[in-house]
């Protein structure tokens, strides 16, 4: 899967321009950041000190990329968003394109109920080859498919923690991959999931090598 990451090809992130040019970017998924003040839900990097003035609404988001297709990786700035954005999602048809990184935990597991988290962290357990084991162990103990993998920055994504993770089946989101020889490095080794600001060029080089899911 290709990830559009918030801004690609220099659009701004959660801007209006990112979300015009949605068609353009041949990915699977877009990127947002998502925020809470006032009872509303808004995309933004930085917590907004004026509410949600001249921001995205997470609803609006939504309704953005229903028609499109695509699924819409909700990078969660704040902890205990997770029902909130599961409820709204619902609300307006858009649940099965429902990705969630970020603040979301293990903690998050009764309130994941659809769509599929991919964890930024896992409390205890740094992201190297010596701890995969136990991060399967871990997710495996919360019995609920909706945890996907490990998110991952692609500067601690060591050959040996790939290695890793290929030999005990956990699957990896890596972020912010934006150059070729990197592309083609995750390509290789098969993770579920490149975010990247250059998905035109992840999308060319996944189609020289032969297309399918995996990116």
């Amino acid at each position: 899967m290709i990830t559009a990451h918030g801004g690609a090809l220099g659009t701004g992130r959660n801007s209006r321009m990112y979300f015009d040019n949605v068609s353009a970017y041949n990915a699977d998924a877009i990127e947002v950041d998502v925020y809470k003040r006032g009872g509303v839900l808004y995309l933004s990097h930085l917590p907004s000190l004026f509410l949600y003035r001249r921001k995205i609404t997470l609803a609006e988001a939504f309704m953005l990329v229903k028609n499109k297709g695509m699924k819409i990786n909700c990078d969660l700035k704040m902890r205990g968003l997770v029902r909130e954005v599961i409820e709204l999602a619902q609300s307006l048809g858009a649940e099965d394109s429902l990705i969630f990184t970020g603040a979301v935990r293990l903690e998050d597991s009764a309130e994941l109920t659809c769509g599929q988290a991919w964890l930024n962290r896992i409390k205890g357990l740094p992201y190297k080859a010596k701890n995969v084991e136990k991060i399967k162990q871990k997710l495996e103990e919360t019995g609920n498919p909706h945890f996907a993998g490990l998110n991952i920055n692609k500067h601690k994504a060591s050959d040996d923690f790939l290695a890793a993770c290929r030999e005990h089946g956990v699957k990896l989101s890596v972020f912010t991959v934006d150059t070729y020889k990197q592309l083609t490095r995750f390509l290789d080794w098969e993770v579920a999931n490149v975010t990247t600001n250059i998905p035109i060029v992840a999308s060319a080089i996944r189609f020289r090598h032969g297309g399918g899911e995996k990116i």
